[in-house]
């Protein structure tokens, strides 16, 4: 590299490829796609991520910066408030959250949706009542709003 403060356009891939980490600082990938991330306010180099999580990143600023104008916090506070709360003590369940759980439910196979009814601690002879998806389905239905 020619400029200490400058990395030209034909001097990204060995910039990415000398700073290339064994895993991506985003999403944890050991095996990944490596871009080289720059910040757009300030167009510096913030490091080298996989091309997945420059995507959730940009994704997550653009947002940001168009709808959250108002914020109190910064991004950075922002998202560390976003990981304290998705990290905190969960509630009740919510009417439309049974229908999700339900609906994966049934999109999972036979096998998958026995043991998930076995991991619930349902008894063998509930669960061998059920002849179809269906019924499987009402019974964890059943079981999880109790």
């Amino acid at each position: 590299m020619k400029h200490e403060d400058y990395v030209r356009q034909d001097e990204l891939p060995q910039y990415r490829n000398d700073n290339k980490p064994d895993k991506c600082p985003l999403l944890g990938h050991e095996n990944f796609t490596p871009v080289v991330d720059h910040d757009h306010k300030s167009g510096r180099i913030r490091g080298v991520v996989s091309s997945e999580g420059n995507a959730l990143l940009g994704k997550i600023e653009n947002f940001y910066n168009s709808r959250c104008i108002n914020s109190a916090y910064d991004l950075p506070e922002t998202l560390r408030a976003i990981a304290e709360y998705l990290e905190s003590e969960q509630g009740p369940l919510h009417p439309v959250g049974v229908r999700q759980l339900v609906r994966r439910f049934k999109r999972s196979s036979k096998n998958d949706q026995i043991a998930i009814l076995d991991k619930l601690q349902i008894s063998s002879e509930s669960i061998n009542e059920c002849k179809n998806s269906e019924q499987r389905s009402k019974l964890y239905r059943k079981y999880i709003v109790k």
